[in-house]
């Protein structure tokens, strides 16, 4: 019985002394705290707000992995006159890229430079004026007929400014109420963003070998 108290009494210590030396080299679980509460926090790719996006896809994909995320780069394609004009290069680029949308953007420009007599009130007044400036032998006039503009007398549109203030102030002089006008232009262009793996580039077609007159460009990806 002595024997077996003492092998009971050794066992209780050696789990007594194990116990203690687990406990003393467990590694302390700390929480994580930035060292900086300012630094701006890391948002994906996946996380923006595409909301406002057309997204053209031919199937729908996995949400992307964090190693997708930071291994791939981003290019936009154009431009193109039209949306149906990028589809070539839409369907061939799909298969290979992460995310792949259409982005339609208005430009502009100045047109010249819109030297006119305003609208009046009614058509008769507007072929008055008309009479008026052929007497003085003005001419390259037109009454404007119909739309936003009916009833105005239109004195000519310049490219170069000068030439636009010389007539303006021909007009002035002889008492007529010429106005200036910038004219501007605008127009519809569309672009393809996409996404890929970097390791995937390879596999992408050369778009202008599709269409010579467009090009891809690398941007960053902040879509």
């Amino acid at each position: 019985m002595l024997i077996f108290r003492i092998l009971f009494i050794v066992l209780l210590l050696s789990n007594i002394a194990f116990y203690s030396y687990s406990k003393k080299n467990t590694p302390i679980q700390r929480k994580f705290i930035a060292v900086d509460d300012k630094v701006n926090k890391l948002t994906l790719l996946s996380e923006l707000d595409t909301s406002k996006s057309i997204w053209e896809e031919t199937q729908p994909k996995p949400q992307n992995t964090p190693s997708e995320v930071f291994n791939q780069e981003c290019y936009t394609v154009g431009v193109f006159n039209s949306k149906t004009e990028s589809t070539a290069i839409l369907n061939a680029l799909k298969k290979d890229v992460l995310k792949i949308r259409t982005r339609k953007i208005i430009s502009s420009q100045e047109a010249g430079y819109w030297v006119y007599i305003p609208a009046k009130e009614s058509r008769n007044e507007a072929l008055d004026i008309g009479r008026k400036l052929s007497e003085l032998n003005i001419k390259d006039y037109y009454v404007v007929t119909g739309g936003e503009n009916e009833n105005t007398i239109s004195l000519g549109l310049y490219r170069d400014v000068n030439n636009a203030d010389s007539r303006l102030q021909e007009l002035q002089s002889k008492g007529f109420e010429a106005k200036k006008q910038i004219k501007i232009e605008q127009w519809p262009e569309f672009w393809i963003d996409y996404s890929v793996a970097s390791d995937q580039v390879y596999k992408l077609p050369d778009v202008k070998q599709i269409n010579p007159k467009i090009s891809a460009n690398k941007v960053e990806c902040n879509w």
